[in-house]
């Protein structure tokens, strides 16, 4: 295996251990405390990081290897699904 294709898929292993886990929290968890959305914040913020490292080693790359584009999915979903709830979570406030 090419050196450069380990660290995209440790990323990747990471991210997916991080969202079963997420899903256990919010399926097992304490009703009383949103354990699963500060979890959900923290994991947006470390994939904040992915893109951002993703950037230096992937767009700035000579050479571009596709398996970067999963754990930047991946990224960008998790962002987008952490804006949606907030979105969510503003309308319901004034409602």
């Amino acid at each position: 295996m090419n050196r450069l294709m380990i660290f995209p898929i440790i990323i990747t292993v990471i991210q997916l251990i991080s969202f079963g886990h997420l899903y256990y929290i919010h399926k097992y968890g304490s009703g009383q405390f949103p354990a699963d959305f500060i979890e959900l914040n923290i994991l947006a913020l470390c994939n904040i990081g992915v893109l951002i490292s993703a950037y230096f080693l992937y767009y700035k790359a000579d050479i571009k290897l596709s398996i970067w584009l999963v754990p930047i999915l991946l990224a960008i979903i998790t962002i987008i699904f952490l804006l949606v709830i907030y979105v969510i979570m503003w309308i319901n406030k004034y409602k």
